[in-house]
């Protein structure tokens, strides 16, 4: 039977590129499993996450992928193997590399950071001599709160006044709040590295309505000159044109929409 010859050059251009790890170079995910049960010393296999990937698999990328002030982020960090991958190549090249670890999963505390706090330290268990030793470094374990994205802010009623200043201060200004800072009473939440910060809120609805960001408030705050702060002023809405704004320091943000927006029916 006839048929069409066709050459290489008229399919695609070039020729895409192969790579072959071998898994006596990166391991393999017995390799890993057998890891994470020696790093965590659990009772037996069931008990470790059922993929892990082997530490050297992901040191071998990073290796391919970072230079040594590179920030890696893991959204979905499983038993930490990046982690311990980015220790294990600092240590080995004198890197600054950081790394983010993501995890909902129940197990986040007991295996994905508790793995990194042993390979830090060391596990005097391990035939790794470096991870007998510890691999050194360090970190923060975080956890979250309860969610107050707009749609789930006002569910079970609305937040403390300082449930709703950690929340805002944060958003706004990207840093932690400091509650010693926070004075109720005056409205004040503290400061950022940028701003001095108020918040015109309280958890009632009938307050948020009728209580403005106005010239009484602004003419309340202290005396504020040309290179000084500025004040954050977040609140429900405001009644100051841009040049009173401007007159007293102050930029303006506004309260998410759900909460002053919010109706009983």
């Amino acid at each position: 039977m006839p048929r069409q010859k066709r050459f290489l050059s008229e399919v695609k251009q070039g020729v895409v590129p192969q790579t072959l790890w071998h898994y006596e170079d990166v391991g393999h995910t017995q390799d890993a499993k057998r890891e994470l049960l020696s790093l965590l010393a659990f009772k037996n296999s069931e008990d470790v996450f059922v993929t892990p990937k082997p530490s050297s698999l992901i040191k071998r990328i990073l290796q391919i992928a970072t230079d040594q002030d590179s920030i890696v982020l893991d959204s979905f960090a499983g038993s930490g193997t990046t982690a311990h991958a980015v220790l294990a190549l600092n240590a080995e090249d004198s890197g600054r590399r950081r790394f983010i670890l993501v995890e909902q999963e129940n197990y986040a505390d007991k295996m994905t950071a508790e793995r990194v706090r042993r390979v830090i330290k060391g596990v005097k268990t391990s035939k790794d001599a470096h991870l007998k030793k510890g691999l050194g470094g360090s970190f923060s374990y975080f956890t979250l709160g309860q969610n107050m994205d707009e749609e789930t802010l006002l569910q079970g009623g609305l937040p403390s006044y300082l449930d709703m200043a950690r929340y805002v201060f944060f958003t706004t200004t990207g840093e932690k709040l400091d509650d010693s800072q926070v004075r109720e009473k005056n409205q004040y939440l503290g400061q950022s590295s940028g701003y001095e910060v108020y918040m015109i809120y309280q958890p009632d609805i009938a307050y948020l309505k009728s209580t403005p960001l106005n010239l009484r408030f602004a003419m309340e705050l202290p005396a504020w000159k040309t290179g000084m702060k500025k004040r954050l002023v977040i609140g429900p809405m405001k009644y100051l044109d841009e040049d009173r704004l401007d007159e007293y320091g102050i930029e303006f943000c506004q309260l998410p929409w759900g909460v002053y927006k919010y109706r009983a029916d």
